[in-house]
């Protein structure tokens, strides 16, 4: 009998801790950091919140185009490289591809995983043209009452 109650916590637990459901907060709010980070940030090229949602330790991983160090470095290479270089590049989200997966500490959560599928596409002659597909992984850490992007993997780029 004690090995089943063991095996049936074990079970709720993994339950407990595992992806979130698209209804959850946890999973709102990961949507709206992705917009800010993305929607608003790299496809309208307005940084300004940036500040506020990026860890300054920020490490940036890209599978073509290395590491980014720092939100300064990161915040730059956005504003320089998509808002200012010579062609337009936006993402979009795959619909559906999003996950959440919380991270507890003592039972209290403290970062979530957002794993997911982008799609970008670059403006040419006034048409966006579709360019690559590729996976990310983001870590967003609790700092006090804000959450920031800490650690981002993008990779798996393809046409």
């Amino acid at each position: 009998m004690r090995k089943i109650q063991i095996l049936l916590l074990l079970i709720l637990s993994q339950i407990a801790y595992s992806q979130v459901k698209n209804t959850d907060e946890l999973y709102k709010k990961a949507k709206k950091l992705d917009s800010l980070i993305f929607d608003i940030g790299f496809n309208t090229c307005d940084l300004s919140h940036y500040d506020s949602i990026i860890s300054d330790d920020l490490e940036f991983y890209h599978d073509k185009g290395g590491i980014t160090s720092g939100k300064a470095a990161f915040t730059a290479s956005i504003k320089n490289n998509i808002c200012g270089g010579p062609n337009k590049v936006k993402r979009e989200l795959v619909p559906s591809s999003m996950k959440i997966y919380p991270l507890y500490n003592n039972n209290v959560l403290y970062a979530f995983i957002q794993e997911g599928e982008h799609e970008f596409a670059e403006l040419s002659n006034g048409k966006w043209i579709k360019g690559s597909l590729a996976k990310f992984t983001i870590l967003w850490i609790l700092d006090g009452k804000s959450w920031k992007m800490k650690r981002v993997l993008s990779y798996d780029h393809h046409l």
